[in-house]
């Protein structure tokens, strides 16, 4: 089982593998957990467009780089959610090192900016997220973090922001059963929401394809997806389904090096 604690967070979007998984970020994104920085093996530049519920108003676009190395593995996103007349931004640079054979910690800083026209100044908000993960074999991982903790206003003090950085504290586990299956668990909670929870299976038939499918609760919302890679390249795409609202798909790209 897993524990995972988030707010509503335009900006804060996993990408499409674990959006496909039910969105349980905290043991699958370095974007929830900067402490996963500290496990990964390669260089990694992304890019992902995702239109929720097919309105174009509601699109997120964003990318980012994560870079390995044997000091301090790091990390730069940066993400856009909205149009011309209604705009939430995110930059966040974040920090992961691997401080034993089991254990890694991490840290980011982001810079949240909200922008309307209905405002004569933009505003944001200057946060820091915190994480741990521990991996006691290859094949099994737990994934603790809280997002948002502290968060200081930045500019029009008659603007209320306090909703580009939600607070949240997150927990959850992966487990790879076989070397072609792997699934992944967590619930999460906040002063919004009531408890939620999220499943994930991920399985490769075939070398360089996965197939993916998740859950999330309240309100009960399915996932699918799949992946391809090719040279370095993955290609992603995925879903979710809202009973009320549609369907929300998006694509991803990224290149490992």
């Amino acid at each position: 089982m897993a524990a995972h604690t988030q707010a509503i967070d335009n900006l804060r979007f996993p990408d499409l593998r674990t959006l496909s998984l039910g969105s349980g970020g905290v043991i699958e994104s370095p974007l929830f957990n900067p402490s996963l920085l500290g496990f990964i093996d390669r260089n990694k530049l992304y890019s992902h467009y995702y239109n929720r519920y097919s309105i174009s108003n509601l699109a997120n676009v964003g990318g980012g780089l994560y870079y390995k190395n044997n000091i301090l593995p790091a990390g730069f996103e940066i993400t856009s959610f909205g149009y011309n007349d209604y705009r939430e931004s995110m930059f966040r640079f974040s920090f992961g090192k691997r401080i034993a054979n089991y254990w890694a910690i991490g840290v980011s800083f982001q810079y949240c900016m909200f922008q309307s026209l209905q405002d004569e100044e933009n505003t944001g908000r200057i946060s820091a997220d915190i994480g741990i993960t521990y991996r006691p074999s290859e094949t099994f991982n737990i994934g603790l973090a809280a997002l948002h903790c502290p968060s200081v206003k930045i500019g029009d003090k008659n603007v209320d922001n306090e909703h580009l950085v939600p607070y949240s504290i997150a927990a959850g586990i992966n487990w790879r059963v076989t070397s072609s299956a792997l699934i992944t668990g967590s619930v999460e909670n906040n002063r919004e929401e009531p408890l939620t929870g999220s499943f994930g299976v991920e399985y490769q038939p075939f070398d360089d394809f996965h197939l993916r499918t998740g859950i999330r609760t309240t309100p009960l919302r399915p996932s699918l997806g799949v992946g391809y890679r090719f040279a370095g390249f993955n290609f992603d795409v995925g879903m979710l389904y809202h009973s009320v609202l549609g369907v929300s798909m998006g694509f991803g790209l990224s290149f490992n090096f």
